[in-house]
């Protein structure tokens, strides 16, 4: 048994378990990883469906799909490794191209911060007089004398400028890439990027007489969000009354297909064209039935009762629509589109009804499959109070949630708390193997998991906080999720890790307070070594297996789907790119790394290979598996990018700390004015870079040139100088004293331009290859149309049988109304339903419309 001693640096014994808890984590953790992806290996070829989705099926469209060589052995990892991000750009979306470039970025900061400060700080931390020991004596614990620490401050102070840097440079290419994708010829003629959304407009203003009056000379056309009454509700309930139907007829006709079996009859052909003749081949004791209430009440005819309840609902529906003069509330929402794309940017930049109100009123290059519909059309009161309460919950939430984390996170110094409490001595008495298995694995997967939920919950609450679309609705998740993980994987774990454990010792003597703050906090690293450990090898062999997805397919697949809608539904589902789980994840795991870069440098390493695996996994999955469903447009990255300095600030807080402990009065002070430096600048960049981020293209257009001209006495005929007027006004130069407004501006936009134009050649290089077809004059009129006002009953999808059941079903069905078809789908003479996986020969399916 290990020996406490006291003293700085030496709160855990002279027997530091660091390197058995880093040794406990690794090996289940690279077990884990082998099994994972040796399991995928000798299943990937088998589960194409699964695992390689993208290069063939009829989801993603021919021109966008993976090539992959061969479908035998490991012949795809040539595909995987010839192929550049810059595919994923060309074929999958800009955002599913950023994430892998947001964790090539993450990757090199933290690589660069190796490279940096290894070489300086390992040395000294090791040589720095303390009692630590093991991978403690590479932490700032281990420095004896302040001297000493002079070094910490001047790599911290370079590599902290080193990152503040690489942001805004990244920040300025990011633009420069978002104008080349948004401005690029085939996404600018779409009726979407020439189409805004504004918020709380006036009901003239949404009324088409008054297009020119509100919304000038460019404006063409205007789709007012109405008020629908309960029109939602009747579509639902029409919807749900026909899929019920197709249910009951699908278990109508294989109770069919197995009464004929048992009674040995001849096939019909498709020749039943009565009820009569349908009752002779199904008898009502045959028929499917079901009880109202359930259990005790009367039986009915499921088929018979859907039928009747679908075709009374469409009639409905249909009186409700034909009625003359639906009502646009006072202040509703109303989608307008221009002549231009470079109009309707105009239009987004000047044009606002709520200019007084910290609240986003419009939105640009809205697609309708992203509308949230009930949500569009709110009263800003109800917009605000469904906001603030939604802002409530996820604090109290995050809050709350620290107890059981907080408890998880002391199981990285379980030891250190058995010695201090007589209740835990039991701890000591277990085997070393797995008490380093309690310290270095359990508290990692522990806190990996319970915080893998926490996006879902959060998504569905921006939802209902009034967000009008669901872009917006998952940037509102990424910012609470990255608050989230910040507080609970790196504040409270922290604390529970590093200073849970002497709580005592300040108890009995308050005056070892800041000797105890300064040798213990390193240590919490400890607990993220493992974490990184376990994220980069379990997490991201897992990422690549998902054997939790593969399980609950192939459980759909073979023992719940029945019908084939439900078939193919399963079979046509893709996963989707949940941007506000996978950007907070990695943006903490770059803070943890920088705020712990000059405290632990090892934590730099560990982040460096775990995120270097983590990125290997997704870029498989964008390249082979994940279809992008919602599109921010490079939005979620410039989020990330602008949460990345959170990281700088816990770091000098966290140095200002140790400093202020050890009683460094200089170093201490040097970094609080270096904490002040820090703040203003990304508090300058935030303002300048804010007006090119948020009116992409208006930069690039230059329309208001000549207007500032006369204001600056810059000649019209100087065109360099015009564009340096307009881009030193936008980004809030004109303040600064001659000529460091155009120095600024060029500076910046060479930076800009030098990630425009070969992002201009990679889309063009693309574009020759997309054919859509042009909107049709009807379609245009109902594109942004609330769907409750456009939509149809849907159309039935039966299995065609041997004995005229479903041809039966069918004349019934069309006889009330409702469009049927027993196609592509068939049940055999044992009930086994088969179809047709070929998308062109499913009949309920058609290629998505890109507006």
């Amino acid at each position: 048994m290990t020996t406490i001693t006291a003293g700085p640096g030496s709160n855990r014994g002279s027997g530091s378990t660091s390197g058995a808890a880093i040794l406990a984590a690794f090996i289940p953790a690279l077990i884990i990883a082998v099994v994972y992806l040796a399991v995928f290996i000798v299943i990937r070829n088998a589960n194409r469906k699964f695992y390689a989705p993208r290069t063939y099926l009829g989801t993603v469209p021919e021109k966008d799909r993976t090539p992959q060589s061969n479908t035998e052995g490991a012949s795809w990892l040539w595909d995987y490794w010839s192929l550049s991000d810059i595919f994923v750009l060309q074929h999958n979306s800009l955002d599913a191209y950023l994430f892998l470039r947001f964790l090539k970025f993450v990757i090199g900061i933290c690589f660069v911060g190796c490279c940096m400060i290894w070489p300086v700080l390992l040395p000294i931390n090791y040589t720095g007089g303390g009692t630590a020991r093991q991978l403690d004596r590479l932490t700032f614990s281990n420095i004896d004398k302040n001297d000493r620490i002079w070094a910490h401050l001047v790599v911290s102070m370079g590599f902290f400028l080193v990152i503040i840097g690489a942001i805004a440079w990244e920040r300025l290419r990011l633009i420069g890439i978002r104008q080349a994708y948004l401005l690029d010829e085939y996404r600018a003629a779409r009726l979407s990027s020439r189409t805004v959304l504004f918020l709380n407009a006036p009901s003239r203003a949404c009324q088409s007489e008054n297009l020119e009056e509100y919304f000038g000379s460019e404006a063409e056309r205007s789709w007012p969000v109405m008020d629908v009454g309960d029109l939602d509700d009747l579509v639902g309930k029409r919807n749900g009354a026909a899929y019920t139907l197709e249910k009951a007829q699908m278990d109508l006709i294989i109770a069919g297909a197995k009464h004929q079996q048992r009674q040995g009859g001849s096939t019909r052909n498709g020749n039943a064209t009565n009820l009569e003749a349908g009752q002779a081949l199904v008898p009502n004791h045959r028929r499917p039935s079901k009880r109202n209430p359930p259990l005790v009440g009367s039986k009915f005819d499921p088929v018979e009762k859907s039928r009747k309840k679908v075709g009374e609902l469409a009639e409905r529906i249909e009186v409700i629509r034909s009625a003359p003069g639906r009502n646009i509330p006072e202040n509703s929402a109303v989608f307008v589109s221009f002549s231009s794309q470079a109009a309707a940017h105009r239009a987004f930049q000047q044009i606002s009804f709520l200019p007084t109100l910290p609240v986003q009123d419009r939105f640009l290059a809205v697609q309708p499959k992203e509308v949230l519909w009930k949500n569009v059309a709110l009263p800003v009161p109800v917009r605000l109070s469904k906001a603030s309460l939604a802002l409530v919950f996820v604090v109290a939430f995050t809050i709350l949630f620290s107890i059981p984390i907080g408890l998880i996170g002391t199981f990285s110094n379980v030891k250190e708390l058995a010695n201090r409490y007589e209740w835990l001595s039991w701890v000591n008495n277990l085997p070393s193997w797995v008490l380093g298995l309690l310290v270095g694995f359990v508290p990692p997967y522990l806190v990996s998991w319970f915080t893998s939920y926490v996006p879902k919950l959060f998504r569905h609450i921006a939802k209902l906080s009034g967000e009008p679309t669901i872009p917006q609705a998952e940037l509102k998740t990424q910012a609470w999720n990255f608050t989230f993980q910040v507080f609970q994987i790196f504040l409270v774990t922290t604390f529970a890790s590093g200073a849970a454990a002497v709580v005592a010792k300040i108890a009995q003597d308050p005056r070892s307070a800041p000797d105890l703050f300064a040798s213990s906090v390193p240590k919490a690293s400890n607990f993220y070594l493992t974490y990184f450990i376990l994220q980069g090898l379990g997490s991201a062999a897992q990422t690549i297996v998902r054997y939790s997805d593969l399980f609950e397919y192939y459980f759909y697949e073979f023992f719940w789907d029945k019908s084939p809608r439900e078939k193919f539904t399963t079979y046509a589902q893709m996963k989707g790119t949940p941007w506000a789980s996978w950007y907070p994840k990695f943006t903490n795991f770059l803070v943890i790394a920088i705020a712990y870069s000059c405290i632990a440098p090892l934590v730099l390493g560990f982040a460096t290979a775990g995120i270097f695996l983590f990125y290997l996994s997704y870029r498989h999955q964008l390249l082979y598996v994940v279809q992008t469903k919602i599109d921010t447009k490079g939005e979620a990255y410039k989020r990330a990018l602008q949460q990345m300095p959170t990281g700088l600030y816990l770091a000098q807080l966290s140095l200002i700390g140790l400093f202020g402990a050890r009683k460094a009065a200089a170093q201490t002070t040097l970094m609080v004015l270096f904490l002040i430096f820090t703040a203003g600048v990304n508090f300058v960049l935030d303002r300048m870079l804010r007006p090119l981020e948020l009116y992409l293209g208006v930069d690039v257009w230059q329309q208001q040139e000549p207007l500032l001209a006369e204001i600056d006495g810059v000649s019209q005929d100087d065109e360099a100088a015009l564009h340096a007027a307009s881009h030193a006004r936008r980004l809030g130069l004109k303040r600064l004293p001659s000529p460091l407004p155009r120095l600024l501006s060029d500076f910046f936009d060479s930076i800009i331009s030098s990630a425009r134009s070969p992002a201009e050649a990679w889309l063009a290089a693309s574009s020759s290859a997309h054919d859509d077809a042009e909107i049709q004059e009807d379609d245009l009129k109902k594109a942004y149309l609330q769907p409750t006002l456009t939509s149809k009953t849907p159309k039935l999808w039966i299995p065609r049988d041997r004995h005229g059941i479903s041809q039966q079903e069918i004349e019934l069905n069309e006889a009330a109304g409702i469009k049927t078809t027993d196609d592509g789908a068939e049940i055999d003479e044992h009930g086994g339903m088969h179809w047709d996986h070929r998308f062109e020969n499913v009949p309920i399916w058609s290629p998505p419309k890109v507006v």
